[in-house]
């Protein structure tokens, strides 16, 4: 918002109000002369300057919208920037693709657009996806499959981030702590601290794993998802009838890296 000049008019500009006269300096305005065989005329009254109105107060810049689905990449690419969020597995079979797909329509849902969703040479997200349109954004979603090792180049961007994939087991753990101790030899210090850990609870009760030699590496966060039902259908994804766990799970997922 542009502020304007709200200031008060000093006078009309149609018939300016005298200050001075060139021959008079004392300011009292220009004298009439007297007529012949009269008494001279008293000089006029000086007639003050009117003050100019106090200057108001500019009007204060508003303040920024909330942030909405087609706005709240501002956090992080709601300026048009590209962004890719590689999706790596710490195994192979651990649901790196099913999380992608998911996590593709999230952001997508998030931010009112359809992401680029890319994929690795044998991998197969598209027959996941919930849904196949045509990107309308230059964010992206790719699927790196259990390629941990390769992944340090991709998310060199510092807008980049990675969600590494792997089973809520203690085997699990281990494959996820050896394959974040290959991001950690990147080339990008800060690509640890870009990184969320997603474990994939396949068991009918929740399964009790320690996170502990994770949390060391200071990631972005851990999120565990429960086993859903709908997840194991192939084909492509129905969110609709995913479970609240999966949804919310998913949630904490993208509200991690940023949107």
């Amino acid at each position: 918002m542009t502020d304007h000049d709200s200031r008060a008019p000093t006078g009309d500009p149609r018939n300016p109000v005298p200050t001075g006269h060139p021959r008079d300096p004392g300011g009292r305005g220009p004298t009439i002369p007297p007529m012949p065989g009269s008494a001279p005329m008293p000089a006029s009254t000086p007639m003050p300057t009117p003050t100019p109105a106090p200057a108001s107060s500019p009007v204060p810049a508003s303040a920024p919208a909330p942030s909405s689905r087609r706005s709240a990449a501002g956090a992080r690419s709601g300026d048009g920037r590209a962004r890719t969020v590689i999706v790596v597995g710490a195994a192979g079979g651990v649901g790196t693709t099913t999380l992608a797909a998911l996590v593709a329509d999230a952001v997508g849902f998030r931010l009112g657009v359809v992401v680029q969703a890319s994929d690795h040479s044998t991998g197969d997200l598209a027959a996941r996806l919930p849904r196949l349109e045509p990107a309308t954004s230059r964010v992206g979603v790719h699927d790196a499959g259990a390629h941990a090792r390769a992944v340090g180049p991709l998310a060199t961007p510092p807008e980049n981030a990675v969600v590494l994939v792997a089973s809520a087991t203690t085997s699990g753990v281990l494959d996820a702590a050896s394959a974040l101790t290959a991001l950690a030899g990147s080339a990008d210090v800060d690509l640890l601290a870009r990184t969320v850990i997603v474990l994939v609870d396949r068991g009918r009760r929740p399964a009790a794993v320690d996170t502990g030699p994770l949390r060391a590496f200071g990631l972005l966060g851990i999120v565990s998802l429960p086993r859903d039902g709908a997840l194991v259908v192939p084909g492509p994804i129905v969110v609709g009838h995913c479970m609240p766990t999966t949804t919310s799970a998913v949630t904490s997922v993208v509200s991690l890296l940023g949107w």
